[in-house]
């Protein structure tokens, strides 16, 4: 007799359902033969994680970071951390040998000849000269040798001699050479000499300086005219030398702009043309 079907499934052989296993606290694991003859019984593998993969992560950075420690430090700077390093890598040598120094010896057959050290001739500098200066009294001037252009020699403007009296008050006799190299610039000393007049009321010259020289074993004296206001350097009975600066370019006094004024003159105090003497004298 056939049994009719019920449910979602069709009778048939009976299915057991297995019951769940209790669950027990892990115990310390023991090692234990079976008896003998006893049948052992099946056990189930539990998965552990494995040690394995970490260990083997650490090792590769630890290697990875050797090998970039190693290449990007210097050499010493890696042995000096080694513990058994004995001596310093600049430490002298020990045991070095240290050889004699060069000796000659000449037999006593060898006459040696005394060497001519020639003749040459000594020139004494010359003497200074004395010259004397108002309200300096005697001033001794020493011979110079370098004469220089007191500003830049390219733009120059009035030159030495007659011309039409550029302003109200202006001579029409120049007695001296302009330059125009800019408002501002410095002005230095053509030679080695001392400051005879160092003054900021100077009447049409404006604010000017006077520098006497010995050159070539005559006394000459340069006057620098129309610098600014509060730009004098140097003060009366000061030594200076070639090139020094004594203030600079301004437009004070009797002037049409800011220029130098250079004027020139012997001890007759008789003006000549400046330009000739520098470009026939200057020496640097």
């Amino acid at each position: 007799m056939t049994h009719p079907q019920h449910g979602r499934r069709a009778a048939g052989r009976p299915r057991y359902r297995r019951a769940a296993a209790p669950v027990v606290a892990a115990a310390p694991e023991t090692t234990s033969l079976p008896e003998q003859g006893a049948s052992s019984p099946k056990t189930t593998r539990s998965r552990k994680p494995s040690l394995l993969r970490p260990a083997m992560t650490v090792g590769a950075m630890t290697f990875a970071g050797g090998m970039l420690l190693s290449t990007s430090l210097p050499a010493l700077a890696v042995a000096a951390t080694d513990p058994d390093l004995s001596a310093s890598v600049y430490a002298p040598a020990e045991g070095s040998a240290s050889e004699p120094s060069q000796t000659l010896e000449v037999g006593a057959e060898v006459a040696l000849q005394p060497i001519d050290p020639g003749a040459f001739d000594v020139e004494a500098a010359p003497p200074p000269i004395q010259s004397s200066v108002a309200g300096l009294g005697s001033v001794s001037l020493i011979q110079g040798d370098r004469i220089v252009w007191p500003v830049d020699p390219s733009r120059s403007a009035s030159g030495f001699g007659p011309r039409i009296a550029p302003c109200g008050g202006c001579s029409t006799m120049h007695d001296g050479i302009d330059f125009n190299p800019g408002n501002g610039a410095i002005i230095g000393s053509i030679a080695d000499g001392v400051v005879i007049t160092a003054t900021e009321a100077g009447g049409g010259l404006g604010v000017y300086v006077e520098v006497q020289h010995n050159i070539n074993g005559r006394v000459i004296t340069s006057l620098y005219a129309h610098m600014q206001y509060g730009s004098l350097a140097v003060s009366v009975g000061q030594r200076v030398s070639a090139g020094q600066a004594l203030g600079t370019v301004g437009t004070t006094g009797q002037s049409t702009g800011p220029h130098l004024h250079l004027e020139m003159y012997g001890t007759d105090g008789v003006r000549f043309d400046g330009m000739a003497w520098l470009q026939s004298n200057v020496t640097g």
